[in-house]
């Protein structure tokens, strides 16, 4: 169902599909007060910023993108979004926008604060000069995050800053549910229900699944931590021409050499690796929302995938399955989305203890970010200038992580700059550092080897 007013000022609709999955993954850890992926992403800046500028970029960010306010009702079943008067967008401000001492030395990671928010948030760090934005996934996904990123270094940037009325036009940029844009079905059908069932299959059918024998045999999670590197760039170099010379994605490569790292470590050998991995589809809708007007919400699906160590045995093996899989067309899968996402919600929003202690637990996902600088300028200008403010935003850094509350080890691979970055999002009460550390120097080595 779209947007619409139910009173003056106040517009609602139910959450989609999609959205109730993630809320469910959300939740399952809300008896711990943590949000199962929330998602957080940094820029590091090389210049200070004012924070007044900082707040006026927020708030024009929020007049462009109204869905950043949007807040579930009391039956956490249904967005609802409200013209803000000055006072409600001053609080607003208030919540989601903050700034930290320049005395504040801490790291980004021990930011251990609006872990069980409903709403956007964003954090500046002036000792370090970054820019957190955090999120709920069920909000947004990482290519949306990216895009409001893009957006609000724009708003930044400018000089002078556009003028600002929140007058209810802005409700006429709610991003409709991925349901109602896609145009999606929601009837449930015989037919549906045997072409979802036959997508899903793989994940129950085949050889035992396979787990790290390294994960610890706590059964309650504690905090989630993220380890990255940046690959030198003669070794991006020398992925980029293994992918052109053998045909085959980044994404496909960086994907192999994780199965070919974790093969030592996995039970049983003779076993099986599953993963869901994410396909953004933004490029499947129509205008505007295949763009930045699409950014604050979740416009993507996942797809199970199956890899049988034996039949698989070698790189270039699972490189070649990979490959087909990668290629897949998706267009098949509208026709049943609605209910192949309703089938995913109900294996995945187990209760979180049974999750943690189920067969295959312990095992890899790889979410591949892709180009950063496709979405994301390293400079940011404008001709304009102001009186403390040189229309300029340069950007130093970023990375991009999820909270991760089970056995998982959440990978991400990304481009920055002509550099590849790798990175393992995993929960202290299942992996000890020291491994996740050395478990992403072995992919590493994996790419050394090509």
């Amino acid at each position: 169902m779209p947007w619409h007013e139910t009173a003056p000022g106040r517009y609602e609709r139910p959450f989609d599909t999609l959205e109730h999955l993630y809320r469910g993954l959300a939740v399952s850890a809300a008896h711990l007060q943590k949000q199962h992926y929330l998602v957080s992403s940094a820029i590091k800046v090389k210049s200070p910023l004012s924070p007044t500028d900082l707040r006026h970029a927020w708030i024009s960010l929020r007049h462009k993108h109204p869905h950043m306010a949007a807040t579930p009702d009391d039956t956490g079943l249904n967005f609802v979004y409200t013209v803000p008067s000055p006072e409600a967008l001053d609080a607003w401000v208030q919540e989601s926008f903050i700034v930290y001492s320049d005395n504040d030395t801490r790291s980004v990671e021990l930011l251990d604060i609006d872990l069980m928010s409903d709403q956007f948030t964003l954090h500046y760090l002036p000792h370090s000069r970054h820019l957190v934005f955090r999120a709920p996934h069920w909000r947004t996904d990482g290519r949306g995050m990216m895009l409001l990123q893009h957006e609000f270094c724009t708003l930044l940037a400018a000089n002078p800053p556009p003028p600002i009325l929140f007058d209810g036009s802005e409700t006429s940029r709610l991003p409709p549910p991925l349901d109602e844009v896609a145009n999606l079905s929601t009837k449930i059908t015989p037919e549906s229900n045997h072409s979802a069932l036959a997508e899903l299959s793989v994940l129950f059918s085949g050889a035992p699944l396979a787990s790290f024998q390294e994960t610890l045999p706590n059964t309650t999670p504690a905090k989630s931590h993220q380890v990255r590197i940046k690959l030198p760039q003669v070794l991006t170099k020398r992925i980029i021409a293994t992918s052109k010379a053998r045909n085959q994605t980044v994404t496909v490569i960086a994907h192999a050499a994780l199965v070919t790292a974790s093969r030592p470590h996995v039970t049983p050998v003779d076993g099986r690796l599953i993963c869901f991995n994410p396909f953004d589809l933004r490029d499947r809708l129509p205008v505007p929302w295949n763009g930045t007007a699409g950014s604050a919400t979740v416009y993507h699906t996942g797809k199970p995938c199956s890899i049988d160590l034996v039949q698989n045995p070698d790189f270039n093996a699972v490189a070649d399955h990979l490959s087909a899989f990668y290629k897949q067309d998706l267009t098949p899968l509208f026709s049943f989305l609605v209910d192949y996402v309703q089938k995913i919600s109900a294996i995945l929003t187990a209760p979180l203890e049974a999750t943690i202690q189920g067969p295959g637990a312990a095992h890899p996902e790889l979410s591949s970010l892709g180009v950063i600088d496709n979405y994301l300028q390293k400079r940011y200008t404008s001709d304009g200038n102001r009186e403390g403010n040189t229309g300029v935003v340069e950007l130093e850094d970023w990375w991009l992580g999820v909270q991760n509350m089970n056995r998982e080890l959440q990978m991400h691979v990304w481009m920055w700059d002509g550099d590849i970055y790798l990175a393992c999002q995993y929960n202290a009460a299942f992996y000890e550092r020291g491994f996740v550390e050395g478990f992403l120097e072995e992919w590493r080595g994996v790419f050394e080897g090509l």
